[in-house]
């Protein structure tokens, strides 16, 4: 009989966050969907819930419930890379791990055939949950028959949670309210309204029916519930480090005589990642100095990639802005790869007459130069005042847009300065332009409750080179240029 066992981290963002804040852990804190105050609320912890902040209120709502409410955001890509670190950290328990495509934090491993090393599996899922706490996370472990028993265990019990039979799961289980589970809230309203509110009420139902009733999902939920729809354990792989390493007999500093060392490293490992059909999305440089201090450098191509001229390319112009305090005597080059494409697997790549790709090598070199966060584009968002009415977000690359059109009028330009700049006491609107009559406003703007108050008065001032474009604050009584238009 299969042994499952479930670890869930629950409300994995959050914890996350407060990982990275843990001065927020006594104060009431959430995860916002975007640093704005309409932006939705995803996850609060105790001390918010106690406030009245919910999951689905917007940021600026819940912040006249919770003056004191603390919030921040967590990326896609920080989620992914801390699941893979827990993956990897569970691997050390089971062979077996499988992390969830939908409900990041849950983890279903293979529990059996562990008893000639723990003395119960009692002890097993203890070290494990310790494990979680060394990480710095919080986690459940439930330990059962069943991928849906052990998961729905793990969602409702707190601690570690063993099964000694499935006659005890099923009792465990029934009970357990649907609200921990991961399912649509409307589909949650509709069966409350039905008086459904336990798994063992959600059994009780029909098959057939739900399916047109509330959805593939919740259909599919029942059929692994009532044991009718199998679902085996479908571990990932663990990913072996690709990388390689190399100790120099002298501290070296002359850049030509490291690239070619990474050269030949560099060759090395594409070799292995071809017959892997992997390719590079990002190269880690990680170099000890003779002063036994540690660097770490990483350069990102623009796409990923096979090329050993266009990596090294990257890797010459990031050591080459840097300044070291001393010669290195280890160098280690890690890739982080993902599966090839059938283009990049080709031997003799076809290029069109001009090559799109030549565009994204270019911003790939700047960042290789300046950094990750040099390389962005604006993109317009939803916000009150019109300096907040964009934001910078990265550009991985150049989007595919068709040839433009041509003017005849040459566009203006807003230039929007980052920090507006406060000016003199006595600064006048029709004194400093040379034609007062062309001053054009005032363009109010008023509101802004969740900051205390704001209320502008917009003008476009003509300086004879251009114009300025000031604001009148009445809170403060003072101008400020806010930018300019060319």
């Amino acid at each position: 009989m299969d042994r499952w066992a479930c670890v869930d981290v629950a409300a994995f963002p959050l914890q996350l966050l407060l990982k990275a804040q843990p001065a927020w852990a006594r104060l009431p804190s959430a995860v916002v969907a975007d640093d704005k105050p309409q932006a939705l609320v995803q996850f609060v912890n105790a001390r918010a819930y106690t406030l009245g902040v919910r999951p689905g209120q917007r940021y600026a709502a819940a912040l006249a419930l919770a003056r004191d409410l603390q919030a921040g955001t967590i990326s896609r890509w920080q989620i992914a890379r801390s699941v893979r670190a827990l993956a990897d950290r569970l691997r050390r328990y089971s062979p077996h791990v499988e992390p969830s495509a939908e409900v990041p934090g849950v983890f279903w491993l293979d529990a059996q055939g562990l008893t000639r090393l723990y003395s119960s599996l009692h002890d097993w899922a203890h070290a494990i949950r310790l494990d979680m706490r060394r990480a710095g996370v919080g986690a459940t472990v439930a330990v059962g028959f069943t991928r849906f028993g052990s998961y729905a265990l793990a969602k409702f019990h707190q601690g570690i949670t063993v099964c000694a039979g499935d006659d005890e799961e099923r009792a465990e289980v029934q009970p357990v309210p649907l609200s921990y589970l991961d399912l649509d809230p409307d589909v949650h309203e509709r069966l409350a309204i039905l008086g459904i509110h336990t798994v063992g009420d959600f059994l009780r139902l029909p098959g057939d029916g739900i399916r047109q009733q509330f959805g593939e999902a919740t259909h599919a939920l029942h059929q692994l519930a009532t044991g009718h729809r199998w679902a085996p354990l479908v571990p990932s792989p663990g990913e072996e480090p690709q990388e390689r390493l190399v100790h120099f007999d002298a501290p070296e500093i002359n850049i030509d005589r490291l690239i070619f060392i990474v050269t030949r490293l560099l060759d090395s490992l594409l070799a292995a990642l071809v017959s892997h059909a992997h390719a590079v999305v990002e190269l880690a440089l990680w170099m000890k100095l003779d002063d036994r201090t540690t660097r770490t450098e990483g350069v990102r191509p623009a796409a990923a990639t096979l090329d050993v001229a266009q990596l090294l390319a990257l890797v010459r112009v990031r050591l080459d802005t840097l300044r070291l305090s001393a010669g290195i005597v280890t160098l280690r080059v890690t890739a982080v790869t993902c599966p090839a494409t059938p283009e990049q697997r080709r031997l003799f790549p076809q290029h069109a007459r001009r090559d799109p790709e030549l565009a994204n090598q270019a911003l790939a070199r700047l960042r290789a130069e300046f950094g990750e966060p040099c390389v962005v584009r604006a993109r317009i968002g939803d916000a009150h005042l019109p300096a907040a009415q964009f934001e910078w977000e990265p550009l991985d690359r150049v989007p595919l847009r068709s040839s433009p059109h041509v003017v005849a009028t040459r566009p203006l330009v807003r230039r929007i300065y980052a920090q507006p700049v406060r000016l003199a006491p006595g600064f006048r609107l029709q004194a400093r332009s040379p034609k007062p009559e062309a001053v054009l406003g005032p363009y109010i703007v008023s509101g802004g409750w969740w900051g205390g108050g704001i209320r502008r008065d917009y003008y476009f001032v003509p300086t004879g080179g251009g114009l300025w474009w000031v604001y009148y604050d009445h809170r403060t009584q003072r101008f400020f240029l806010q930018g300019c238009v060319e």
